[in-house]
C-alpha cells in the first residue's frame, strides 16, 4: 500500500495515533470536516498578516468546530461534552495538525482536559461554555515570576507568566503561581482587572503565544483549583505530542509526493537511494512517535498513577515533537529550493514544530526525566485484552495442553505437535487454522500452565513454504517430524557476491538423468553443521530474468555427497556461521519445491493465516534494565542517553502491541514489521555500546569478572544491522513497498 492509498486515516501510512475502528472513523470524520470547512488559505493568511493578532480574535471556523462537538470531546456528557478521553482527543489533534488548523483549539481542549480531572465549583459552567464553543482557554506551563498571595477572599496574583500558547485568543486563563505553600493553580477570566495579555510576534503566526502579566489580580477562593502540576504538564506533553504526529505526517506525505514526481537527471528523485533513505527514516520516526503518543494517552485515560503516566508522557514528549521538527527540516531538504520559499507551506510546518518544541522543552530534558522516573521504579506494563470469545478458546485448549505440562520445551513440542496446538496458526492437519484471537488465547493458556515450546528456528519459514508449494509426499515426509522438532533445518540462500540481493544468486542447478547437480557456494549459514536438511535457492535458468531463473530445493545435509562445510570465525572469536560449498552435489528429482523456475515465489511465501505474537508484557529488556539500575552512578549526559534508549524500547513494545491489536481486529499489520526491525537492531547495538562504555577501563579487558561479557555483546551486536537484510536494504524496502517510491 502506498502512502497515498491509506484506507484508514489521512495521516500518512495507514495507521494514525488511534488504531481501533472507532478512532479510524473519528479521524476520517475530522479530516472530512476540515476539508469542507477550513480552507487551505486560512493558515496562509495568518502568515501574511503583519504584526501580532488582535486580542480575543477567534478564527472563522470556531463556531463550526464547536457544532461538531470537537471543543468538548473530552468533557463530561452531563455538561454538554462528548464523554471521551485523552486518546480520543489525541486522534482529533493529529488530524487537526495534519490539516494545519489555526487558532486556539489545542490550548482550549488542553485546559478542558485538565479541568475534567479537577471537578469542582468552578468547573461545571466552564465545561458547558467550552463545549459549546462560547469560551476559549489557554494555560501557562510554568509560573515564570507569577506569585499568589493569600487574601481574605482568595489570592492576589502578581508577576509575568512565560509565553502561553494562544493566550491572545483566550477568554479563560489557567495559571500556575508560587505560593508560600508551593505551586498552585488559578482559573482567571481574561478580562479581570489588572490582567494584561500582550500578543507576541510568534514563530508560528497561526497559533501565536502571548505574555500574561498580573498586577494585583484578585482570584476568588473557588477559582483556586487543586491541580497537580505534574498532571498538567503530562497532559500537555501528550496533546502536544499528538499535534506533533500530525505535523510529522503532513511533512512525510509532502516529501514522498514530491519525491515521486520531481525529476532530476532524467529520473524521479525518489528513485535515488539518498532520498529513499531520508523518507524511510521520516516514517520510522513518525511511527515511533505515534506508538508512544498512543500509549501515553492510554496511560492518562487509565489513570495509572503518576509514575507510569509521567514515564509515558516523558517518552512521548521526548520523541514526537522531535519527529515533527526533524521531519519538517527533512521535507524542506527534499523539496530543495521550493521548500525554502515563503510561498510553500513547508516553513509553516517547521514553525509549528519549533513552537511546540520551545514551549514543551527539549527532547533531552524529557529523556532525562524519563530516566529518572525509571530509576525510581516507574514502569508501564502493556496488557492485551482479548474479546470475550477468547475465554472459549482457552477452555477448548486447556485439556489438550495438559499433556505438555511440566515437560522440557523440546518434549512439550513433541507432545503437542500431533494435536495442532504446537502451531495453531497453520491449517489442519498441521495446526488448527486458528485466527488471531484463538492463537493469542492459546498463548495465554500456555503461559498460564507454564508450558514453553522449543523454537523451530529456520523451520518457521520452511513449514509454510512446504504447506503452500510442497507435494503431498514432501509434506508427509517432512512436516510432522519438523513440527515435532525432530528435524532441524538451515537456510542456504546468501552468497558471497549476492548479499541481500537474492536475485543475484550464482549457485547453479543443472538437470541430469538422475535429478539435479548443484555447484556453487553459500555463506553466513547458521546451523549448517548440525542441520538435518537445508532449503536451497539455486539458478536453474541462467538466461531467464533474475528472479525467474531460481528454483527452491530441499537438501539432505547428512546424506548428500559433495557438501563441504567450513566454519567461519566471527569477530567475537566464535564460529556460529558457516560457508557451504556444493561440489557437484546430486539431488533427487523430488528435491524441488514448487515449479522449476518458481523458487522466488516459494522463498517469499507467507500464508494468509500468519502467526500472531503476544506483545511483550514488560517494555524494557534485561540489558536496558541493567543500565537503568546503574543510572544513579552516572552523569546527566549518560542518563539522557538511557532515557533515549527507554523511548526506543517502549516504542518497540507499543508498536508490537498495536500490530497485534490490528491483527485481532482483522486489519493488516501495516508498516510495523519493517519499522520494528529498523529500530530494534540499532537499539540493541546502542544498549551494547553503552553497557561496555560504562565499564571504563574494565571494558578493555576480555577476562571473566571484567569486560568479557560486555565486550562480547558489543562485538556480537555488529551483525544485527547486517543479518536478515542490511539496514540500508531495509530502508529501500520501506521506501518502495510502503511509501510507494520508484525503484532505483
Amino acid at each position: 500500500m502506498g502512502i497515498g492509498t491509506d484506507s484508514g486515516t489521512a495521516t500518512g501510512t495507514g495507521t494514525g495515533v488511534g488504531i481501533t475502528d472507532e478512532h479510524r472513523a473519528l479521524a476520517r470524520s475530522v479530516r472530512g470536516w476540515l476539508a469542507r470547512t477550513v480552507p487551505p488559505g486560512e493558515a496562509r493568511a495568518l502568515l501574511d498578516t503583519p504584526g501580532p493578532p488582535a486580542p480575543g480574535a477567534r478564527p472563522e471556523h470556531w463556531a463550526a468546530l464547536a457544532a461538531q462537538g470537537l471543543t468538548g470531546i473530552q468533557l463530561p456528557e452531563e455538561y454538554g461534552g462528548g464523554g471521551g478521553g485523552i486518546l480520543d482527543l489525541a486522534v482529533v489533534l493529529e488530524e487537526a495538525a495534519h490539516g494545519s488548523l489555526p487558532g486556539p483549539y489545542l490550548a482550549t481542549v488542553l485546559v478542558g482536559a485538565v479541568l475534567a480531572r479537577t471537578p469542582g465549583p468552578a468547573t461545571g459552567d466552564t465545561f458547558r461554555a467550552i463545549a459549546a464553543g462560547e469560551r476559549t482557554a489557554a494555560l501557562a506551563l510554568t509560573p515564570g515570576t507569577l506569585t499568589a498571595t493569600p487574601t481574605a477572599t482568595g489570592h492576589r496574583l502578581d508577576g509575568t507568566a512565560p509565553p502561553a500558547l494562544s493566550a491572545d485568543a483566550a477568554d479563560l486563563l489557567l495559571l500556575p503561581a508560587a505560593t508560600p505553600t508551593g505551586e498552585r493553580w488559578f482559573l482567571v477570566d481574561a478580562g479581570t482587572e489588572g490582567l494584561t495579555v500582550r500578543p507576541h510576534r510568534s514563530v508560528d503566526p497561526t497559533r501565536p503565544t502571548a505574555q500574561v502579566r498580573a498586577d494585583a489580580v484578585p482570584v476568588p477562593a473557588h477559582r483556586t483549583l487543586p491541580i497537580a502540576s505534574a498532571l498538567v504538564r503530562d497532559l500537555a506533553a501528550v496533546l502536544l505530542a499528538a499535534d506533533a504526529c500530525g505535523t510529522a505526517a503532513r511533512c512525510l506525505c509532502t516529501a514522498v509526493e514530491h519525491a515521486r514526481v520531481r525529476e532530476q537527471f532524467g529520473r524521479p528523485i525518489g528513485a535515488f537511494q539518498a532520498v529513499k533513505h531520508l523518507c524511510a527514516d521520516m516514517l520510522v520516526r513518525l511511527e515511533q512517535a505515534r506508538a508512544l503518543t498512543w500509549d501515553a494517552a492510554r496511560a492518562a485515560d487509565e489513570e495509572t498513577g503518576d509514575g507510569a503516566r509521567g514515564l509515558t508522557a516523558a517518552l512521548a514528549a521526548a520523541t514526537a515533537p522531535e519527529a515533527a521538527y526533524t521531519c519538517a527540516k527533512d521535507t524542506i531538504q527534499i523539496l530543495g529550493g521550493t521548500g525554502f520559499t515563503w510561498e510553500h507551506d513547508a516553513h509553516l510546518w517547521l514553525r509549528r514544530a519549533v513552537l511546540a518544541r520551545q514551549l514543551l522543552g527539549t527532547a533531552d530534558a524529557h529523556r532525562l526525566r524519563a530516566a529518572r522516573l525509571a530509576a525510581a521504579g516507574a514502569r508501564r506494563e502493556l496488557t492485551l485484552e482479548l474479546p470475550p470469545e477468547a475465554a472459549r478458546h482457552r477452555a477448548e485448549a486447556r485439556p489438550h495442553l495438559t499433556a505438555a505440562r511440566g515437560l522440557p520445551p523440546r518434549e512439550a513440542r513433541r507432545a503437542l505437535a500431533p494435536t495442532g496446538y504446537a502451531a495453531p496458526h497453520l491449517p489442519p492437519p498441521y495446526g488448527l487454522g486458528a485466527g488471531p484471537v484463538q492463537q493469542l488465547a492459546i498463548q495465554q493458556e500456555l503461559a498460564e500452565q507454564s508450558i514453553r515450546l522449543s523454537d523451530l528456528s529456520v523451520a518457521t519459514w520452511v513449514v509454510p513454504s512446504l504447506i503452500a508449494y510442497g507435494t503431498e509426499a514432501q509434506r508427509e515426509r517432512y512436516l510432522p517430524a519438523t513440527l515435532r522438532g525432530d528435524l532441524q533445518w538451515c537456510q542456504l540462500f546468501s552468497e558471497p557476491d549476492a548479499g541481500s540481493d537474492l536475485a543475484a544468486l550464482r549457485t547453479r542447478a543443472v538437470r541430469t538423468g538422475e535429478g539435479w547437480r548443484i555447484t556453487g557456494q553459500k555463506v553466513w549459514t547458521s546451523a549448517a553443521r548440525t542441520a538435518d536438511h537445508g532449503i536451497l535457492l539455486a539458478r536453474t535458468d541462467p538466461d531467464a530474468p533474475r528472479h525467474r531463473g531460481l528454483t527452491y530445493f530441499l537438501v539432505d545435509m547428512k546424506k548428500a555427497r559433495g557438501i563441504g562445510i567450513r566454519p567461519l570465525r566471527e569477530i567475537t572469536g566464535e564460529s556460529l556461521f558457516n560457508e557451504v560449498h556444493f561440489d557437484d552435489v546430486l539431488l533427487p528429482p523430488d528435491a524441488v519445491v514448487g515449479e522449476v523456475g518458481g523458487g522466488w515465489r516459494v522463498a517469499r511465501n507467507t500464508l494468509g493465516n500468519e502467526r500472531v505474537h503476544m506483545a511483550d508484557q514488560l517494555t524494557f529488556d534485561t540489558g536496558l534494565e541493567a543500565l537503568i539500575a546503574r543510572s544513579a552512578e552516572t552523569d546527566d549526559a549518560t542518563r539522557t542517553r538511557i532515557g533515549a534508549l527507554a523511548a526506543e524500547a517502549h516504542a518497540l513494545a507499543c508498536i508490537g502491541l498495536r500490530t497485534t491489536l490490528r491483527q485481532v481486529s482483522g486489519l493488516e499489520p501495516g508498516a510495523a514489521a519493517s519499522v520494528r526491525k529498523l529500530v530494534q537492531t540499532a537499539h540493541q547495538q546502542k544498549v551494547a555500546e553503552l553497557t561496555l562504555e560504562l565499564l571504563g577501563p574494565d571494558g578493555a579487558v576480555a577476562e571473566p569478572e571484567a569486560g568479557e561479557r560486555a565486550l562480547h555483546g558489543f562485538l556480537m551486536s555488529r551483525c544485527l544491522t547486517i543479518a536478515g537484510g542490511t539496514t540500508q536494504i531495509q530502508l529501500n524496502v520501506v521506501a518502495e513497498r510502503i511509501l510507494g517510491l520508484p525503484r532505483d
